[in-house]
């Protein structure tokens, strides 16, 4: 329903300003528009296969789309507090 996906689109932008404060991850939080969001993190010194597995291991959902981009998506059945879950994990993983 289209207010399922303006909802998507809110639990997009915030997901993606969550990203924008990480440590060695970048993001253009204003290219946002959807409800996918694509990250570069380089700067964490971590591969997209170890991001990947790290999230996997705590129940986060996430692609490397290349070698330095990761991609995620939100839809209906996640959460605001899937949102500020999933943050706190990566949040965990770039600063160990």
């Amino acid at each position: 329903s289209p207010a399922k996906l303006i909802e998507d689109h809110a639990n997009a932008r915030r997901l993606a300003e969550g990203l924008a404060e990480l440590r060695g991850v970048a993001i253009e939080v204003e290219k946002v528009r959807t409800n996918i969001v694509i990250f570069d993190i380089t700067g964490t010194g971590l591969t997209t296969a170890e991001f990947s597995a790290h999230l996997k291991a705590q129940g986060v959902l996430a692609n490397g789309i290349s070698l330095r981009e990761m991609r995620m998506v939100t839809h209906y059945d996640v959460s605001p507090e899937a949102i500020e879950r999933a943050l706190a994990v990566m949040r965990e993983i770039v600063n160990r």
